[in-house]
């Protein structure tokens, strides 16, 4: 929807409310009009300007399929998938880039999505992080009851499983 840029006079008012003679009419109230003006869009900081790395094939792959193959920004799937950082990486000082380009920042995006995106903020909020194989799918055992079993208290997605849990952040990609 189109921003208003400039005002306008009132030229009468109406003695009686208004009401749309078919549903599909479009008359809404100063509140609703006022909902949908968009508000300005602020850009990240930019804070290092490293070279960056590229991301692997095989944690591409993971972080779609926890996706399900669609751009999490306008829901299609038809085309090919970018990955896109949440936070973008040029908003991390230089000593925590590990933490931008860790999976819990990366989200699916198709290619028009992720070059309107730029560096603006957006509403999405970090994901739950991807581990190619957890403990379970790792040791082969599925036994809750194992002594040897480490406390997993972060969720995230397995390559192997599915939506588990590990141990550490060290697991997530």
């Amino acid at each position: 929807m189109p921003l208003m840029n400039e005002t306008v006079d009132i030229l009468g008012y109406y003695d009686k409310s208004i009401r749309p003679q078919d549903p599909d009419d479009n008359i809404f109230s100063l509140g609703q009009i006022l909902e949908r003006i968009q508000t300005p869009a602020y850009r990240w900081p930019i804070r290092n300007r490293e070279e960056r790395t590229e991301i692997s094939s095989q944690k591409r792959a993971i972080i779609h399929a926890r996706d399900g193959g669609l751009c999490r920004y306008c829901g299609d799937g038809g085309h090919l998938l970018t990955v896109d950082h949440i936070i973008p990486r040029s908003a991390f000082p230089a000593d925590k880039l590990h933490i931008a380009d860790r999976s819990d920042n990366l989200i699916s995006a198709c290619w028009d999505c992720n070059e309107g995106k730029s560096n603006y903020e957006n509403d999405q909020r970090k994901k739950m992080g991807v581990t190619v194989a957890c403990w379970d799918c790792t040791n082969h055992a599925h036994d809750d009851e194992r002594e040897d079993r480490p406390c997993a208290p972060h969720l995230a997605f397995c390559g192997r499983c599915g939506i588990t849990r590990v141990p550490d952040l060290s697991w997530i990609l």
